[in-house]
């Protein structure tokens, strides 16, 4: 068999014993957070976000593949399984949201974690599937929503991508919400993002740290190839769109705030935030009819 196919087959398995770790529980952690971050709704079998959860115990996923016939070599090179200080297999995830990290065929290749401590990152280390400059999450979960025109709006938490998908929902569908989880917007990230939206307009959420903002503003360079209308929103300290969305009416007032979101190009960064630069709309002129 194709080595990348039983990789690939892998991490599909993996995506499915999580999400049902999940749906099955009924207490702990995984749970509080969810509901403290508004996104309890990804706890319904039928949500279109399948996030999972990697229980602490040491071994629990690496014995439920074996017995559907994946072997030690498989789970390894899937960056599924590692060997421990006494040559035991134990899980490569333990204790963790699991969200599905796509490639731009929409495969699960590998997976983002968020701890106890409340940070997402990419959990999967590189293999012959993955790379994190490569994938997404959350590009499948709303291919049906960018396929209807749904502006993407990307974000670094899940949990405000959650929101500002819910909120879209709530808005007959304008905004899909796609986390980068503490790392970088690649080129390829922007690629396979218009592949498979059918706007021309994306939205970037400037939030975290003054450094932070800084670098989310310079996205503006790789966006601008592929999207026609490259906006931003400058997101006040300590703030999250998940939080927004949690306040009285959040939905409207989420909304509002992806409404009013300006040209990313006349944001500047200075020692005091961001300034209006003195230009036009850089958007392109609207063709003659």
């Amino acid at each position: 068999m194709d080595e990348r196919r039983r990789l690939l087959e892998a991490n599909a398995a993996a995506v499915r014993y999580y999400r049902w770790e999940l749906l099955r529980a009924t207490d702990g952690w995984p749970l509080e957070y969810l509901k403290a971050h508004g996104a309890e709704s990804v706890l319904s079998a039928a949500s279109p976000w399948k996030v999972g959860y990697a229980p602490s115990a040491w071994s629990n996923l690496v014995d439920h593949l074996r017995g559907q016939g994946f072997g030690y070599g498989t789970l390894v090179r899937a960056g599924l399984m590692t060997w421990n200080e006494h040559d035991e297999a134990v899980d490569q995830h333990r204790d963790k949201l699991m969200l599905v990290a796509r490639d731009r065929r929409l495969a699960a290749v590998g997976f983002v974690g968020i701890g106890p401590d409340g940070n997402a990152r990419s959990a999967s280390p590189v293999t012959a599937i993955h790379r994190p400059a490569n994938v997404l999450v959350g590009i499948d979960e709303q291919r049906n929503l960018l396929a209807r025109g749904a502006v993407p709006v990307i974000v670094d938490s899940p949990m405000d991508a959650i929101a500002v998908s819910n909120a879209g929902m709530e808005a007959g569908g304008s905004w899909a919400g796609i986390p980068l989880c503490g790392g970088d917007l690649s080129t390829s990230h922007v690629k396979t993002l218009k592949e498979f939206s059918a706007t021309d307009k994306v939205i970037v959420a400037l939030g975290g740290s003054r450094a932070e903002q800084d670098r989310s503003a310079g996205y503006v360079l790789d966006l601008a190839f592929f999207f026609d209308r490259v906006r931003g929103f400058e997101l006040p300290a300590g703030d999250s769109l998940a939080g927004l969305a949690q306040k009285e009416h959040g939905g409207v007032g989420l909304n509002k705030v992806l409404r009013d979101a300006r040209p990313l190009m006349t944001y500047r960064a200075t020692g005091r935030g961001f300034v209006t630069l003195q230009s036009a709309d850089l958007d392109p002129p609207a063709p003659d009819l």
